[in-house]
Order: structure tokens, then C-alpha cells, then sequence
């Protein structure tokens, strides 16, 4: 890490304490470093087809790194606790690994081996830095970069939002030697940090939570489900993936559907995974989480950092009511739900006792729908596609749904110690059935 001679770093705020940590942040760190390794790093991975102007793309992601304080942020522990300090520089190498002297033929392997290695290689959060980059030569005109942040500093929007839409104009300007075309970010994200506490502690907290502890009362985590393999999960494998394709008739019904009954497609499709885990739980009280944000403010929007907010849903699903009264229960509570978004899980949790024995929390089951559009860079005179790898999650069960080109995909993220491929299919395969009735069902009543 390199600093501007007589330039300290960014460790304290105006009252002289060190900068804090977002309640998101405060949770995630706390998680990892009782992990003892890197769980939560967050890359972006593209193949690059082209004539590339490696320079150009060396000093384009400089510029983000020296535009955005996240990117240039450390957690060092002091008095006991973590604070944020931000670096004013901080150089990031973009070493160059290449493979054309090996066999055309075991190119693509070499490349797979070096991003799953690159994958595992930790983050010191105390040390820093945070953010690294590399790149894979395999012929003169096809290469693969990878940018990787701890998620700490970044989440989905500002990668798709902002970084890679920055990197675009950035790129261009470079490779005809111009500065930087971009203005002064407005907003940084120890900005963001002080804004949340000085939000928990004010006048409108309190009837937020009274929201939460009415809406959570006597709430008891989701079992696990019978798919579940009978031994207790060791976390030692890391999660799978599968992907679901849903065929273009059964979207346009679904969406038909939802416009119908007055809800998002998000609402129909979160009702229905609900109803497919009572299927496998002796319980009509399920609870999960969906993923929201803290972007609700506009000063926000633009700016880099980790803005995402854990929302507890919880519903009553009975075996064989009819959909359209869990849809309608589903609709009422996500608009609650997101009317009281800006309470910090983890400040929630703490305020409701709702962690479990062993400091494990009460979500076991995460749905989201990927609202941020995932386009790749346009780099100019280049063909980039993103190289896809398995994401982490800390939940047992991740369903994200993606809508692509009119396209809807769902993820499910699962942890093979505790639900394995066939429990994944099984349960990907239901909600296909699920949602194909639910489709049918208004028309029937």
C-alpha cells in the first residue's frame, strides 16, 4: 500500500473516533474473521476478445480504485473494534500471466486452474488492500481479466452500476490518452456509514423496530428440510450451484399473472418457493430473508461500498390453500417489509434476540430477484463476456432469480454438506410445478 508523503490515511471522524463500520460491514467482518478465512470475496471475471490495450485497462481500474474510497478501504481493529481507514493512494498491480506457450488445447484448463486459485487467495481486512486484479494472456488477441473486491467494499450495483459502466468511459479515454471524462464522486461510503448510525439513533427508529418485533413476534427459525442430509452440515465443501430456465410461455403467464393480481413478478415467485418449502417442513410458519438495499437515499446511488440490507418475510403457508390468498399475504407483507427496509439486519437481530445458539442466525433461506441489469463492459474494440464461477453464501439455500433479454433464470446456491445436487433438482423441479399452477389457478376460481 503505497501513501502520499505527508497525506495520513482517512482513520478518523470529527469527534477524533475512528471511522465506523455500516452495521452490514460490522456483521460480515465478524462472520469472517471468526471463519479464519476469506469467505466473502467478490470477483468479476471476463474474457476479452480483441486487440487489448493492456495499459489502457491498467489504468482505468487505477482510476476507480483513486476515485472511490471503499476501493482504498482497510479494517484495522482499534480499542478493540474494527474501523474503516482509507488509504489517499493506493497502487493496484495487473500482472500479467501468460499462457501461450502451453498447447492450445490445455490453455483453457491453466486458466481455470489460476481463477480457482486466485479465488482462494485471502484478504488481510487489517492490512489491506482490498481489491486486486489480473490478467491471463491466451492467444495475442483473446485474454481474461479478473477484478476481485472483498465484498466489504462492494456489492452487485456497484459492480454492474457504477464500476464496470465506469470502466467503460475510462477505457476509451485512456486509449487515446486522455484524462479522466468522469466528475467527482458526490457520495463516499464512510458517508453512507455515519449517515445509518446517526439514522439508528434517532426519532424514527423506534417505530420501525415496533414494526419488526410485531411482525417477528414468537418467530422460530425454518427447520431444516426433510431433503436435508440427516448428519449436521461441516461447511467444508464449498457451495454448488444450479440453474433453472424458465421457457418463455410460462414467464409471459407468470408476469400475466402477477399484473392480474396487482403484485410483482418477485411477489409471485417468492409465494411459491414458500409453498415448496412447506412441503418439506412440519410447519405453516416459514420464515426467510430477501436481499434489499440502502440505496433509497439518491446520494447513495452512485456511490461504491456494501449497501445490502437482509429483510426478514415471514409467512403463514398452508398445505392446500389456494394460491392466490398466499400471493395476496405475500404482496401485503413484502410492502411492509420494504416500507421499514432501512433497519440494519444486524442491529435487528440484536434488538430481538433472534441470533441462535453457536452465533448462527435465524435465516436459513435467502430469495432475491437481481434487480441490477448484469451487462458486461463495452470496452472499445473489444468482445467481452463474463466468465461465470460459483458465488459464496452463508445460507444453506440461495435463490436468486435473474431476468436476462426477456429471459427468467433462477440460481439456487446450496451447501452440498447439507443439501445436495438431488436435493437442489428436487426442489428447483417443484417450483417449476408450483408456478406452471399458479399460473392456471385464477383462471380456474
Amino acid at each position: 500500500m503505497e501513501k502520499r508523503a505527508g497525506t495520513p490515511e482517512r482513520t478518523a471522524s470529527r469527534d477524533g473516533a475512528g471511522l465506523p463500520l455500516s452495521y452490514a460491514q460490522q456483521g460480515m467482518w465478524f462472520l469472517e474473521r471468526r471463519a479464519g478465512t476469506t469467505r466473502y470475496a467478490d470477483p468479476m471475471t471476463f474474457r476479452l476478445t480483441g486487440p487489448l490495450d493492456a495499459r489502457a485497462l491498467r489504468e482505468s481500474i487505477q482510476e476507480l480504485v483513486r476515485r472511490h474510497e471503499a476501493l482504498r478501504t482497510r479494517f484495522p481493529v482499534v480499542d478493540g473494534r474494527p474501523v474503516q481507514a482509507v488509504a489517499p493512494d493506493l497502487a493496484v498491480p495487473l500482472p500479467l500471466t501468460d499462457l501461450t506457450a502451453l498447447p492450445a488445447a490445455e490453455r483453457e484448463d491453466a486458466a481455470a486452474r489460476f481463477l480457482a486459485e486466485d479465488l482462494r487467495c485471502p484478504f488481510d481486512l487489517a492490512r489491506g488492500p482490498l481489491v486486486r486484479a489480473a490478467l491471463l494472456r491466451l492467444a495475442p488477441r483473446e485474454h481474461i481479466v479478473r477484478i476481485t473486491l472483498h465484498h466489504l467494499v462492494s456489492d452487485a450495483w456497484s459492480w454492474w452500476a457504477v464500476l464496470l459502466r465506469e470502466l467503460e468511459r475510462l477505457y476509451a479515454a485512456r486509449l487515446v490518452r486522455q484524462p479522466s471524462p468522469l466528475p467527482p464522486v458526490p457520495t463516499q461510503y464512510a458517508d453512507f456509514a455515519r449517515w445509518q448510525h446517526g439514522w439508528v439513533t434517532g426519532p424514527a427508529y423506534p417505530e420501525h423496530l415496533a414494526y419488526w418485533k410485531q411482525a417477528l413476534a414468537d418467530v422460530t427459525p425454518l427447520p431444516p428440510l426433510s431433503l436435508a442430509r440427516p448428519a449436521p452440515p461441516r461447511d467444508a465443501r464449498p457451495p454448488r450451484t444450479r440453474w433453472l430456465t424458465f421457457p418463455r410461455p410460462l414467464y409471459d403467464r407468470l408476469r400475466a399473472t402477477a399484473r392480474r393480481e396487482r403484485a410483482t413478478v418477485f411477489m409471485l415467485l417468492l409465494a411459491a418457493f414458500t409453498r415448496v418449502l412447506r412441503r418439506y417442513v412440519d410447519t405453516d410458519d416459514i420464515l426467510v430473508a430477501t436481499r434489499g438495499g440502502f440505496r433509497t437515499r439518491a446520494e447513495f446511488e452512485k456511490a461504491v461500498g456494501f449497501f445490502v440490507n437482509m429483510l426478514p418475510v415471514r409467512t403463514r403457508v398452508t398445505e392446500d390453500g389456494p394460491f392466490r390468498d398466499l400471493l395476496h399475504q405475500v404482496r401485503r407483507t413484502l410492502l411492509d417489509v420494504y416500507a421499514h427496509r432501512d433497519v440494519p439486519f444486524e442491529r435487528l437481530t440484536a434488538d430481538l434476540g433472534l441470533w441462535r445458539p453457536g452465533f448462527q442466525p435465524v435465516i436459513s433461506v435467502c430469495v432475491s430477484f437481481q434487480t441490477t441489469p448484469e451487462v458486461p463492459p463495452a470496452l472499445e474494440g473489444l468482445d467481452v463476456t463474463p466468465v461465470d464461477h460459483d458465488p459464496f453464501s452463508p445460507y444453506p439455500l440461495d435463490l436468486g432469480f435473474y431476468e436476462d433479454a426477456g429471459t427468467l433464470r433462477a440460481l439456487l446456491t446450496h451447501h452440498p454438506d447439507q443439501y445436495d445436487d438431488t436435493a437442489a433438482g428436487r426442489l428447483l423441479d417443484d417450483l417449476h410445478q408450483v408456478l406452471d399452477a399458479a399460473c392456471r389457478e385464477p383462471e380456474d376460481t
